[in-house]
């Protein structure tokens, strides 16, 4: 299903493209088959193309990994897309499926924003196509599309710099298939990075002719890049497209179409933008960044060469002891291919006009950044919006200028051979074995025999592609598994010893057990969670429960934390032969694991008996020496600190997706405790009247019920999302009408009357 879902909507585009005369049919059909040398054994055989191996590194999994067909973990370092954005597929369809907003995603860290969060791209038109097959099928599809739009927006840009088609194809495929692209293919990132040519040409077009078609082209690419889900990467993009606009032209007029087009994709896009911009500075990542913004490390010049060799190679073997100067973490890459050096190089040589100085400048600034070079990044550290980001990944565009370099050369070189094309071969070669990575030399070596060989210009093009096809899929064409559909999570061994219980409840793994996020493959809703963007006032509960980690989920060692049960936590995966604190016993033991129960979980909602009401700047002190959340909370309101009974009652709840159904019985007016994380854009409604929320137990939520009986209603539906949807609905609205308008004007014009010699008509004979 997914190979014919491809088919289908790759054709209706190459059509459109087509219709606009910017493809011929020989491209198209290269591009259509592109992406499956890379997606195409999982499309057509109903494998699913994604790192879902990763998850088997660990239990419950790990016992399964043999009937399921994996056998080795191909690339363990493809882990976000296993622990984060197939998970956030799955919350995505999890809210769909209960006729609801994707908006929040109950499955991580006790609950967590999922629209506002940005990366599960949930109005992205491929993630809403991916809704029309089964998860595994939609994944491979989101994979194969993703390639296919990566080479159609680059050909179509590269297209403004070539006259020969074959070149901008060369350079598209290099950038399809860089390694950056395959690295972050199934991420936000990934999606954004890969349409990042489409508005470079968007600006093009609209600089060339100003158009209503080129108007549109350049809003739907700027919107495509905002609904992919990375404000990080919409801002470096956005700032890259403005430094080509004031490349390209000056003129006041040009300029004002490209900034109408970003005030129009901001307004289409409210309703996505709106909850993002939101839940931002509620996080601890924003947090963290805002405070610690000049103080990142600055990296010596040293250092800063040996990350140039890293991001310039297709992976450069770093096992041996690095000194203390000579540590870094996690660098990217820009490397497409060592047979694009040559091309590249020629370009620069053979082509001296401005835009090949920008793309050379880009790649200089791409590899800088992302080095983490002193100079260019101080001064993104002091730049408003970059000194929150993770400029690093800027290194994606020294990818796309040896690309659009590799596309110009190659074209300058068929329009005019020259004696010198040899001498720029070696020079790429040279260029490699200096970089250390000489296995890398020989499919320059067999450029060089068949520049040495044929004679046809087209010939040799038709080669170096072929070279640069046989390279790349052997470099990267097994970097992402392509895996039996039967491994994407199959039941596990025990889940139907907790799935019949009727409450609320949520679940938790011991140490490294139950890979964090992938609950939400089957419906359990995790205490932890590995997020881009983390609740910062559960963040700051973490220690009274877990043990924070830099850079990935926090991980549970102890059960025995009150903490645990009221988050609602009941049962918990843990290892075998595991001993288990007081008030936990084990459920059921498996091969290689075993689930435990929790009898002193809180329910969700309760009604604790003495409660702190006020301002205790202390609060979270006294809550780790606290043995029973059940028996006192904290409350936060206005004014002094102070201790009281609390009204007596219980509540039972009902738990749907981002909304939740409660029956109060209370037996005096009182506070009721409910542990869900306090993001904003909670309301409960008791009847028609909305009752006030306040933090309890500072990372979660508690609210005033009267006495009495009362069905209550608490639902996640943040003003932000309802402002935001307003404004797109009304800006669809208006473009909607003011086409119409428009249509309407053409169909009923009238014609000009006719000059009075002529009228009335002579009629014929």
């Amino acid at each position: 299903m997914s190979a014919i879902l491809y088919g289908i909507i790759a054709t209706c585009v190459l059509v459109l493209v087509r219709r606009a005369g910017y493809v011929s049919s020989r491209i198209a059909i290269a591009l259509l088959l592109l992406p499956l040398l890379f997606t195409g054994r999982a499309l057509l055989t109903g494998r699913v193309y994604g790192p879902i191996d990763v998850a088997y590194q660990s239990e419950p999994l790990a016992s399964l990994a043999r009937s399921a067909g994996v056998t080795s973990i191909v690339d363990p370092s493809l882990s976000d897309v296993t622990a984060q954005f197939i998970p956030w597929n799955a919350a995505v369809r999890a809210a769909i499926a209960h006729r609801q907003w994707p908006l929040w995603n109950p499955f991580a860290l006790g609950g967590s924003v999922l629209a506002g969060g940005a990366q599960s791209a949930p109005y992205h038109p491929l993630t809403l196509l991916s809704l029309l097959l089964s998860q595994p099928d939609g994944i491979t599809f989101i994979a194969a599309m993703t390639y296919f739009l990566a080479a159609l927006s680059a050909f179509l840009f590269f297209r403004t710099l070539c006259s020969s088609e074959v070149a901008a194809l060369f350079g598209a495929i290099a950038w399809c298939f860089s390694q950056h692209i395959v690295s972050f293919i199934l991420t936000a990132h990934g999606s954004a990075i890969a349409i990042f040519p489409l508005v470079l040409f968007g600006v093009h077009e609209v600089a060339r002719e100003a158009t209503s078609r080129h108007f549109a082209l350049l809003v739907a690419a700027m919107t495509l890049i905002t609904l992919s889900g990375h404000p990080e990467t919409l801002l470096h993009v956005a700032a890259i497209a403005l430094v080509y606009t004031l490349v390209l032209t000056r003129k006041a007029a040009i300029l004002g179409r490209v900034a109408g087009a970003a005030l129009l994709t901001v307004l289409l896009t409210a309703v996505f933008l709106f909850p993002l911009l939101d839940a931002i500075p509620q996080t601890r990542e924003y947090q963290d960044r805002a405070r610690h913004e000049d103080s990142a490390n600055r990296y010596s010049w040293p250092l800063v060469m040996h990350l140039l060799r890293i991001e310039l190679s297709p992976g450069v073997d770093e096992s041996a002891h690095h000194s203390a100067e000579m540590r870094h973490p996690w660098v990217g890459t820009a490397y497409a291919g060592a047979i694009v050096f040559a091309p590249a190089l020629y370009g620069l040589w053979r082509s001296r006009k401005r835009m090949t100085w920008f793309f050379a400048a880009v790649v200089v600034f791409g590899l800088l950044v992302g080095a983490n070079a002193p100079g260019v990044s101080d001064l993104l550290r002091h730049l408003p919006l970059f000194s929150i980001a993770v400029n690093e990944r800027m290194i994606a565009f020294a990818a796309f200028g040896l690309c659009a370099l590799a596309a110009i050369g190659l074209d300058r070189w068929i329009q005019s051979p020259s004696r010198l094309d040899m001498m720029f071969i070696v020079a790429a070669a040279a260029t490699i074995a200096l970089l250390g990575i000489g296995r890398e030399v020989i499919p320059l070596l067999l450029a060089f025999a068949c520049l040495r060989a044929i004679r046809s210009t087209t010939a040799v093009t038709a080669c170096l592609i072929a070279l640069l096809l046989l390279q790349r899929s052997t470099e990267a064409g097994g970097m992402v598994a392509t895996i039996d559909r039967r491994a994407f999570f199959p039941q596990i061994p025990g889940l139907e010893l907790i799935r019949g219980d009727p409450a609320p409840f949520r679940v938790v793994g011991l140490d490294v057990l139950l890979t964090p996020n992938t609950a939400a493959e089957y419906g359990l809703q995790d205490v932890r969670g590995y997020e881009a963007m983390t609740f910062g006032r559960l963040a700051e509960t973490f220690s009274l429960w877990s043990v924070p980690q830099a850079v990935w989920s926090n991980r549970v060692d102890d059960l025995s934390s009150p903490f645990l049960s009221l988050m609602n936590v009941r049962y918990a995966f843990v290892a075998q032969n595991a001993v288990l604190p007081a008030r936990w016993h084990m459920l059921a033991t498996y091969q290689n694991y075993g689930i435990a129960k929790n009898d002193a979980a809180l329910p969700r909602a309760f009604v604790p008996s003495v409660i702190h009401v006020g301002a205790d700047r202390d609060a979270l002190k006294k809550m780790a020496a606290c043995q029973d959340f059940g028996s006192e909370a904290w409350i936060e309101t206005a004014g002094p600190s102070i201790t009281q009974a609390n009204g007596l009652g219980k509540v039972a709840v009902r738990d749907d997706g981002n909304r939740l159904t409660l029956h109060a019985s209370m037996q005096n007016s009182g506070w009721v405790v409910i542990s869900e994380p306090f993001w904003k854009g909670w309301r409960v409604l008791l009847g028609n009247r909305r009752l006030s929320l306040r933090p309890a137990d500072h990372a979660f939520a508690a609210f005033y019920v009267p006495r009495g009986e009362h069905d209550l209603a608490m639902e996640y539906w943040p003003p932000a999302f309802v402002r935001g949807a307003a404004i797109t609905l009304a800006t669809v609205l208006g473009l909607v009408l003011f086409a119409l308008r428009i249509r309407v004007r053409h169909l009923i014009r009238v014609p000009a009357r006719p000059a009075p010699s002529s009228y009335p008509p002579t009629l014929p004979s």
